[in-house]
């Protein structure tokens, strides 16, 4: 009988805490951080640049952004870099590197190659 009272008193004691420990672990999600550097070509100018730096600004999770540009080559490289937690449900709104693309092309500008790099924290 007493035997069936201490497991009556611990059992919920253990689903509490590790209920718990399960709840801290999802909210305290760990934050990556992502840089992305996508290649690109054609006529820029200054506010132009200036432009897809605001634009990439306003994009989801985009901590920073910078764009190199060589006038001289045409070429240049929009670097991003985003910081978000991994996604934990479906309606979690994360990054899409397509609108990097996207705003490169609405820009007269031809994107090329797009690479990334996942730093830990």
């Amino acid at each position: 009988m007493k035997l069936i009272r201490i497991l009556a008193f611990l059992i919920p004691i253990l689903c509490f805490t590790n209920f718990h420990s399960y709840a801290q672990t999802t909210n305290n999600q760990e934050v990556k951080t992502t840089i992305y550097y996508y290649s690109f070509s054609g006529e820029l100018s200054s506010s132009t640049l200036s432009e897809i730096e605001t634009e990439a600004k306003q994009l989801t999770n985009v901590d920073e952004v910078k764009v190199k540009y060589k006038e001289e080559n045409k070429l240049g490289q929009l670097i991003v870099i985003v910081k978000e937690k991994s996604r934990s449900s479906e309606g979690d709104v994360l990054f899409q590197p397509t609108d990097l693309k996207k705003l490169l092309s609405k820009n007269n500008l031809s994107p090329n190659e797009l690479n990334l790099e996942i730093l830990k924290n």
